[in-house]
């Protein structure tokens, strides 16, 4: 065969390839909703003002008593679901770090230099005074004609021809210390620069302030806000995007920052089935287990390997201050706790953003190892699913360190193939 006859026969087959299977997406889909395991409470929505997961005097990491005040809880449901060639993929990048100008406000714990990068005991954010990451020039001015005094990015990598189906900016931060607290008005926006952008450009939350995911103990108020960008990634494609001037209180404890969760067709990936759940969670000690369950796949029973991964998108966890995990079962699978050498099994939320695949990593400005409070990572789960498996169900879980859970999502393939990249 011929070079070109051969490029040819390759085309008609990547066409007939995606044609298979067109993108069926779905807001809510029944068989796609968080779904409560066995022995777990069920995940449910919590009007502002409402006390749920412990009530009044609900365990907190930092003061076990510290009273729940209001909460608006949104419970994790399916954002999107495709069944496409392609995937899922996500970038992100922390807007505060600890103030090396100024010694820590714990004695024994590591400088903030080697905090940030990752090394030490105590390197959380309650150990350090704060500041706002910006990496922009001072003086730089915003599209409402503010100056930007919070900024970082990151750099999108997808493989050629692919088609971007999906894009959601997440942003999350803490909106309060004690009772510092700021408006919601001061929270529920952010700048958002895209690639060829000269500007930034304002970006809402969608639905408005009553939408966003909080929660207001006497110690500390949590929140995160999203919204839809596919327009502008589909426009932009690769590249480097920066988000500036999201706003979070500035003392000991604060944390900040940003993901952009981005799902996408490529005829050269496998059949999949991709599914991305958000909302806001809160997992504490004494609080039942955050589950998320995929259902309505099928593994075939002849011993067939299937690739799958997942990822997620939560806030406030330390680094070295442990008992929390996350876990994975699949119907005929045993219950398994991830861990990676990034990232152990009984402290996955250690402010990391790590990526299995060395291929998937991606730019960030700055690249601190440590985030002071952003968990962004990847798992490889393949060698988890099992011959006949129908269900998977991811627990967040934990015994200490308390966090928000603001998204998660997954990619298994459809089509028998171990590909997981």
């Amino acid at each position: 065969m011929s070079p070109t006859a051969g490029r040819a026969a390759d085309a008609r087959t990547l066409a007939r390839r995606c044609g298979v299977a067109a993108a069926a997406t779905a807001a809510a889909a029944a068989q796609f909703l968080t779904v409560p395991a066995a022995g777990a409470q069920p995940v449910t929505a919590v009007p502002a003002g409402a006390v749920e997961r412990g009530g009044p005097g609900a365990s907190h990491r930092d003061d076990p008593n510290a009273p729940v005040l209001s909460e608006h809880q949104i419970p994790l449901t399916t954002r999107f679901q495709a069944d496409m060639h392609g995937s899922i993929t996500r970038i992100a990048n922390t807007l505060m770090t600890c103030d090396e100008t100024k010694p820590p406000v714990k004695a024994g714990v590591a400088s903030c230099e080697d905090a940030r990068r990752g090394v030490g005991q105590g390197i959380f954010n309650n150990n350090y005074p704060m500041k706002y990451v910006n990496i922009e020039q001072p003086g730089t001015i915003g599209p409402l004609g503010d100056e930007i005094y919070s900024s970082s990015s990151a750099d999108l990598k997808l493989a050629d021809q692919s088609d971007i189906k999906y894009a959601r900016l997440y942003w999350g931060g803490t909106r309060g210390i004690g009772t510092d607290v700021l408006p919601l008005s001061q929270v529920d926006e952010v700048y958002f620069k895209a690639p060829g952008d000269s500007d930034f450009r304002d970006i809402a939350n969608d639905g408005g302030q009553s939408n966003i995911g909080q929660i207001n103990t006497t110690e500390e108020t949590a929140y995160q806000a999203s919204a839809d960008v596919t327009d502008i990634v589909k426009g932009a494609g690769n590249g480097t995007y920066e988000v500036a001037n999201l706003d979070s209180v500035v003392k000991p404890h604060s944390w900040g920052s940003w993901t952009l969760v981005v799902a996408y067709e490529n005829c050269n990936k496998p059949l999949r089935r991709i599914n991305l759940w958000d909302g806001f969670q809160v997992e504490l000690p004494n609080s039942p287990p955050i589950d998320v369950k995929l259902n309505g796949f099928n593994v075939p029973a002849d011993g067939s390997k299937m690739g799958a991964k997942l990822g997620y998108v939560a806030y406030d966890g330390d680094r070295t201050y442990t008992g929390d995990s996350l876990s994975v079962k699949t119907t005929n699978g045993p219950e398994t706790q991830l861990s990676d050498a990034e990232n152990p099994a009984d402290d996955i939320m250690n402010s990391t953003i790590t990526e299995t695949s060395p291929a998937d990593r991606f730019k960030r400005v700055p690249n601190y190892n440590n985030t002071f409070g952003l968990d962004a990572d990847r798992f490889d789960i393949s060698k988890l699913i099992r011959p006949g498996d129908t269900d998977l169900r991811m627990r967040f879980n934990t015994a200490k360190d308390g966090y928000q859970v603001g998204a998660a999502y997954t990619y298994l393939n459809l089509d028998d193939s171990d590909d997981a990249s």
